[in-house]
Protein backbone atom coordinates (compact mmCIF):
# COMPACT_ATOMS: atom_id res chain seq x y z
CA UNK A 1 0.00 0.00 0.00
CA UNK A 2 1.05 3.61 -0.89
CA UNK A 3 2.26 5.74 1.87
CA UNK A 4 -0.63 8.14 0.89
CA UNK A 5 -3.53 5.57 0.90
CA UNK A 6 -2.03 4.54 4.33
CA UNK A 7 -2.05 8.01 5.56
CA UNK A 8 -6.03 7.81 4.39
CA UNK A 9 -7.07 5.28 5.36
CA UNK A 10 -4.89 6.15 9.20
CA UNK A 11 -7.18 9.30 8.87
CA UNK A 12 -10.23 7.24 8.19
CA UNK A 13 -9.58 5.22 11.12
CA UNK A 14 -9.27 8.54 13.55
CA UNK A 15 -12.43 10.05 12.13
CA UNK A 16 -14.69 7.04 12.93
CA UNK A 17 -13.46 6.84 16.24
CA UNK A 18 -14.20 10.46 17.01
CA UNK A 19 -17.27 9.95 15.93
CA UNK A 20 -17.75 7.05 17.87
CA UNK A 21 -16.87 8.56 20.55
CA UNK A 22 -18.67 12.05 20.16
CA UNK A 23 -22.20 10.26 19.19
CA UNK A 24 -21.18 8.07 22.55
CA UNK A 25 -20.50 11.37 24.38
CA UNK A 26 -23.66 13.24 23.19
CA UNK A 27 -25.71 10.27 24.53
CA UNK A 28 -24.10 10.11 27.95
CA UNK A 29 -24.59 13.58 28.11
CA UNK A 30 -28.25 13.70 26.74
CA UNK A 31 -28.90 10.41 28.96
CA UNK A 32 -31.82 11.70 32.25
CA UNK A 33 -30.25 10.77 35.40
CA UNK A 34 -33.17 10.01 37.55
CA UNK A 35 -33.44 10.65 40.93
CA UNK A 36 -34.84 7.68 43.59
CA UNK A 37 -38.46 9.52 43.60
CA UNK A 38 -38.48 9.48 39.51
CA UNK A 39 -37.37 5.59 40.37
CA UNK A 40 -40.19 5.10 42.69
CA UNK A 41 -42.47 6.41 40.02
CA UNK A 42 -41.58 4.06 37.36
CA UNK A 43 -41.52 1.21 39.91
CA UNK A 44 -45.02 2.59 41.11
CA UNK A 45 -46.13 1.88 37.37
CA UNK A 46 -44.25 -1.52 36.73
CA UNK A 47 -46.12 -2.89 39.93
CA UNK A 48 -49.62 -1.47 38.69
CA UNK A 49 -50.36 0.48 41.90
CA UNK A 50 -51.82 3.06 39.70
CA UNK A 51 -54.44 0.36 38.07
CA UNK A 52 -56.08 0.65 41.84
CA UNK A 53 -54.85 4.39 43.32
CA UNK A 54 -55.21 6.07 39.98
CA UNK A 55 -52.78 7.86 37.73
CA UNK A 56 -49.79 8.85 40.01
CA UNK A 57 -51.87 7.74 42.94
CA UNK A 58 -54.42 10.28 42.36
CA UNK A 59 -56.98 8.03 42.91
CA UNK A 60 -60.46 7.80 41.49
CA UNK A 61 -60.55 3.45 40.92
CA UNK A 62 -64.12 2.38 42.13
CA UNK A 63 -64.10 -0.13 45.11
CA UNK A 64 -68.04 -0.39 46.42
CA UNK A 65 -68.36 -1.29 49.94
CA UNK A 66 -65.61 0.82 51.03
CA UNK A 67 -66.66 4.48 53.26
CA UNK A 68 -65.17 6.43 50.60
CA UNK A 69 -66.83 4.11 47.17
CA UNK A 70 -63.25 4.20 46.11
CA UNK A 71 -59.93 2.94 46.50
CA UNK A 72 -58.07 6.01 48.60
CA UNK A 73 -55.95 8.62 46.58
CA UNK A 74 -52.02 9.37 48.20
CA UNK A 75 -52.71 12.95 47.57
CA UNK A 76 -55.46 15.09 49.39
CA UNK A 77 -54.76 14.53 52.48
CA UNK A 78 -55.56 11.34 52.55
CA UNK A 79 -52.52 10.07 54.02
CA UNK A 80 -53.32 11.11 57.68
CA UNK A 81 -55.97 8.85 57.32
CA UNK A 82 -54.12 5.37 56.96
CA UNK A 83 -50.70 6.41 57.51
CA UNK A 84 -48.97 7.40 60.83
CA UNK A 85 -45.33 7.41 59.78
CA UNK A 86 -42.89 6.28 57.63
CA UNK A 87 -42.64 2.85 58.96
CA UNK A 88 -46.16 2.04 57.87
CA UNK A 89 -45.68 3.22 54.35
CA UNK A 90 -43.39 0.32 54.51
CA UNK A 91 -45.44 -2.14 55.64
CA UNK A 92 -48.30 -1.11 53.59
CA UNK A 93 -46.32 -1.79 50.54
CA UNK A 94 -44.59 -4.81 52.29
CA UNK A 95 -47.60 -6.51 54.03
CA UNK A 96 -50.75 -4.86 52.81
CA UNK A 97 -51.60 -3.53 56.27
CA UNK A 98 -49.50 -2.32 58.63
CA UNK A 99 -48.45 -4.03 61.77
CA UNK A 100 -50.53 -2.37 64.13
CA UNK A 101 -53.67 -3.78 62.26
CA UNK A 102 -52.43 -7.17 62.36
CA UNK A 103 -55.54 -8.91 63.00
CA UNK A 104 -56.47 -10.18 59.34
CA UNK A 105 -59.80 -8.40 59.66
CA UNK A 106 -58.52 -4.79 60.53
CA UNK A 107 -57.79 -3.29 56.83
CA UNK A 108 -60.34 -5.51 55.20
CA UNK A 109 -62.93 -1.81 55.37
CA UNK A 110 -61.94 1.90 54.89
CA UNK A 111 -64.79 2.67 57.37
CA UNK A 112 -62.91 0.58 59.74
CA UNK A 113 -62.26 3.30 62.40
CA UNK A 114 -58.65 2.09 63.66
CA UNK A 115 -57.57 2.91 60.14
CA UNK A 116 -58.06 6.45 61.46
CA UNK A 117 -56.59 5.31 64.79
CA UNK A 118 -59.40 5.06 66.95
CA UNK A 119 -58.10 1.75 69.01
CA UNK A 120 -61.07 2.05 70.68
CA UNK A 121 -63.42 0.33 68.25
CA UNK A 122 -62.79 -2.81 65.36
CA UNK A 123 -65.02 -4.03 63.22
CA UNK A 124 -65.45 -7.83 62.54
CA UNK A 125 -64.84 -7.71 58.46
CA UNK A 126 -68.33 -8.27 57.55
CA UNK A 127 -68.41 -4.68 55.39
CA UNK A 128 -64.97 -6.24 53.69
CA UNK A 129 -65.17 -4.46 49.91
CA UNK A 130 -63.88 -6.05 46.81
CA UNK A 131 -60.19 -4.55 46.26
CA UNK A 132 -57.58 -5.55 48.91
CA UNK A 133 -54.31 -4.11 49.56
CA UNK A 134 -51.94 -6.58 48.31
CA UNK A 135 -48.38 -7.90 49.73
CA UNK A 136 -45.38 -6.78 47.36
CA UNK A 137 -42.55 -8.21 50.17
CA UNK A 138 -41.48 -10.72 47.52
CA UNK A 139 -41.28 -8.90 44.47
CA UNK A 140 -39.65 -5.46 45.40
CA UNK A 141 -35.93 -5.02 46.41
CA UNK A 142 -34.76 -2.68 49.45
CA UNK A 143 -33.96 0.01 46.93
CA UNK A 144 -37.14 -0.22 45.10
CA UNK A 145 -38.62 -0.04 48.27
CA UNK A 146 -36.72 2.60 49.00
CA UNK A 147 -38.11 4.55 45.83
CA UNK A 148 -41.39 3.76 46.12
CA UNK A 149 -42.06 5.66 49.77
CA UNK A 150 -39.51 8.46 48.22
CA UNK A 151 -42.44 8.47 45.34
CA UNK A 152 -45.42 8.31 47.49
CA UNK A 153 -43.98 11.04 50.39
CA UNK A 154 -43.69 13.20 47.23
CA UNK A 155 -47.34 12.51 45.66
CA UNK A 156 -49.02 12.76 49.41
CA UNK A 157 -47.13 15.77 50.55
CA UNK A 158 -45.78 13.29 53.79
CA UNK A 159 -43.08 15.73 55.04
CA UNK A 160 -43.57 18.32 57.30
CA UNK A 161 -42.48 21.75 56.26
CA UNK A 162 -40.98 24.93 57.48
CA UNK A 163 -42.80 27.87 57.47
CA UNK A 164 -40.76 29.70 54.65
CA UNK A 165 -40.41 26.25 53.04
CA UNK A 166 -44.46 25.21 53.34
CA UNK A 167 -45.02 29.19 51.47
CA UNK A 168 -42.88 28.20 48.82
CA UNK A 169 -44.52 24.81 48.42
CA UNK A 170 -47.82 26.65 48.25
CA UNK A 171 -46.58 29.49 45.99
CA UNK A 172 -45.53 27.13 43.72
CA UNK A 173 -48.68 24.87 43.98
CA UNK A 174 -51.23 27.84 43.05
CA UNK A 175 -48.35 28.59 39.70
CA UNK A 176 -49.16 25.43 38.90
CA UNK A 177 -45.33 24.51 39.21
CA UNK A 178 -46.36 21.19 39.72
CA UNK A 179 -48.03 20.50 36.57
CA UNK A 180 -44.80 20.59 34.74
CA UNK A 181 -42.42 19.07 37.60
CA UNK A 182 -44.27 16.62 39.27
CA UNK A 183 -46.01 16.24 42.99
CA UNK A 184 -43.84 18.65 45.16
CA UNK A 185 -41.60 19.60 42.04
CA UNK A 186 -39.93 15.64 42.60
CA UNK A 187 -41.05 13.64 39.48
CA UNK A 188 -41.16 15.83 36.18
CA UNK A 189 -42.85 15.40 32.91
CA UNK A 190 -41.88 14.78 29.52
CA UNK A 191 -40.60 17.59 27.01
CA UNK A 192 -39.76 16.55 23.20
CA UNK A 193 -37.34 18.24 21.63
CA UNK A 194 -35.53 19.56 24.96
CA UNK A 195 -31.82 18.50 25.27
CA UNK A 196 -32.61 15.68 28.05
CA UNK A 197 -36.49 15.02 26.65
CA UNK A 198 -38.18 15.58 29.94
CA UNK A 199 -38.47 18.73 32.51
CA UNK A 200 -36.01 17.48 35.40
CA UNK A 201 -37.51 17.67 38.93
CA UNK A 202 -36.15 20.53 41.17
CA UNK A 203 -33.33 18.28 42.73
CA UNK A 204 -30.83 15.58 41.20
CA UNK A 205 -28.44 15.88 39.25
CA UNK A 206 -29.85 17.25 35.80
CA UNK A 207 -31.16 20.01 37.91
CA UNK A 208 -27.58 20.77 39.42
CA UNK A 209 -26.74 20.83 35.22
CA UNK A 210 -29.76 23.65 34.95
CA UNK A 211 -29.11 25.55 37.86
CA UNK A 212 -25.70 26.74 39.44
CA UNK A 213 -26.47 28.93 42.54
CA UNK A 214 -29.79 31.00 43.64
CA UNK A 215 -28.94 33.49 41.02
CA UNK A 216 -29.88 31.40 37.98
CA UNK A 217 -32.53 29.89 40.51
CA UNK A 218 -34.64 33.11 40.17
CA UNK A 219 -33.49 33.92 36.58
CA UNK A 220 -35.48 30.86 35.79
CA UNK A 221 -38.57 31.18 37.83
CA UNK A 222 -38.10 35.50 36.71
CA UNK A 223 -37.30 35.42 33.00
CA UNK A 224 -38.16 31.42 32.27
CA UNK A 225 -34.15 31.22 30.77
CA UNK A 226 -30.48 32.36 32.24
CA UNK A 227 -27.99 34.11 30.83
CA UNK A 228 -25.89 31.33 30.62
CA UNK A 229 -27.97 29.64 28.11
CA UNK A 230 -29.18 32.88 26.30
CA UNK A 231 -25.13 33.25 25.14
CA UNK A 232 -24.84 30.15 24.62
CA UNK A 233 -25.60 29.03 20.30
CA UNK A 234 -25.66 25.49 21.35
CA UNK A 235 -28.57 25.76 24.69
CA UNK A 236 -30.38 28.36 22.55
CA UNK A 237 -30.98 25.62 20.22
CA UNK A 238 -32.30 23.62 22.51
CA UNK A 239 -34.25 25.67 24.83
CA UNK A 240 -35.83 27.31 21.70
CA UNK A 241 -36.92 24.10 19.91
CA UNK A 242 -38.42 22.38 23.08
CA UNK A 243 -41.93 21.81 22.77
CA UNK A 244 -42.58 23.29 26.23
CA UNK A 245 -41.18 26.01 27.62
CA UNK A 246 -40.49 27.53 30.93
CA UNK A 247 -42.87 30.54 31.27
CA UNK A 248 -41.60 33.61 32.97
CA UNK A 249 -43.12 34.56 36.51
CA UNK A 250 -41.38 38.17 36.88
CA UNK A 251 -45.43 39.17 36.81
CA UNK A 252 -46.83 36.31 39.27
CA UNK A 253 -45.42 36.40 42.01
CA UNK A 254 -44.54 38.64 44.79
CA UNK A 255 -40.36 38.94 46.23
CA UNK A 256 -41.61 37.33 49.74
CA UNK A 257 -43.40 34.63 47.20
CA UNK A 258 -40.09 34.12 45.31
CA UNK A 259 -38.17 34.03 48.46
CA UNK A 260 -39.95 31.56 49.73
CA UNK A 261 -40.11 29.32 46.53
CA UNK A 262 -36.34 29.60 46.47
CA UNK A 263 -36.52 28.18 50.10
CA UNK A 264 -38.74 25.52 48.99
CA UNK A 265 -36.12 24.29 46.72
CA UNK A 266 -33.02 24.40 49.46
CA UNK A 267 -35.47 22.41 51.87
CA UNK A 268 -35.94 19.47 48.48
CA UNK A 269 -32.60 19.29 47.80
CA UNK A 270 -31.20 18.75 51.12
CA UNK A 271 -34.17 16.47 51.75
CA UNK A 272 -33.38 14.34 48.54
CA UNK A 273 -29.75 14.40 50.07
CA UNK A 274 -28.40 16.27 47.09
CA UNK A 275 -26.49 19.53 49.08
CA UNK A 276 -23.11 17.58 48.84
CA UNK A 277 -19.68 18.40 48.32
CA UNK A 278 -19.28 17.34 44.02
CA UNK A 279 -18.14 14.28 43.09
CA UNK A 280 -14.82 13.57 42.06
CA UNK A 281 -12.40 10.88 40.57
CA UNK A 282 -8.83 10.78 41.51
CA UNK A 283 -6.61 13.65 42.92
CA UNK A 284 -9.09 16.95 42.25
CA UNK A 285 -10.90 15.74 39.17
CA UNK A 286 -14.31 17.03 38.81
CA UNK A 287 -17.29 15.69 37.42
CA UNK A 288 -16.87 18.68 34.78
CA UNK A 289 -13.12 17.81 34.20
CA UNK A 290 -13.78 13.93 33.49
CA UNK A 291 -16.55 14.52 31.27
CA UNK A 292 -14.15 17.17 29.46
CA UNK A 293 -11.40 14.32 29.58
CA UNK A 294 -13.24 11.55 28.51
CA UNK A 295 -15.85 13.40 25.91
CA UNK A 296 -13.13 15.92 24.03
CA UNK A 297 -15.25 16.21 20.71
CA UNK A 298 -18.92 17.13 22.20
CA UNK A 299 -16.64 19.58 24.58
CA UNK A 300 -18.86 22.60 23.20
CA UNK A 301 -21.98 20.65 24.69
CA UNK A 302 -20.19 20.42 28.07
CA UNK A 303 -20.34 24.69 28.91
CA UNK A 304 -24.04 24.27 28.47
CA UNK A 305 -24.36 22.64 31.81
CA UNK A 306 -21.29 22.54 33.39
CA UNK A 307 -20.09 26.24 33.64
CA UNK A 308 -17.17 27.68 35.28
CA UNK A 309 -17.67 28.39 39.32
CA UNK A 310 -20.22 31.44 39.57
CA UNK A 311 -20.81 33.53 42.79
CA UNK A 312 -23.28 32.57 45.36
CA UNK A 313 -24.21 29.22 46.56
CA UNK A 314 -23.68 25.76 44.43
CA UNK A 315 -26.79 23.20 43.47
CA UNK A 316 -24.13 20.21 43.75
CA UNK A 317 -24.80 16.92 42.12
Amino acid sequence: MKPSNTRVVIVLAILVVLAGITLGGLTYLRKPRLTPTMHGAKLAQELGCFACHGPRGTGGVANPGSEEEEVPAWDGGNAMMYVKNEQEIREWILYGHPKRLENEHRHESASNPELRGDENHVQDGSNAFPLRMPRFEDVISKKGLDDLVAFYKAVAAFETLPEQAREGYQAASRLGCFGCHGPGGRIGSKNPRSFKVYIPPWHGRDFADLVKNDEELREWILDGTIDRFESSPVARYFTRRQVIQMPAYKDALSDRELDALVAYIHWLQKDEGWEQAPATVGSGTSRKERTRTVFPIVGAFVPIWHSPNLNGPRYSD
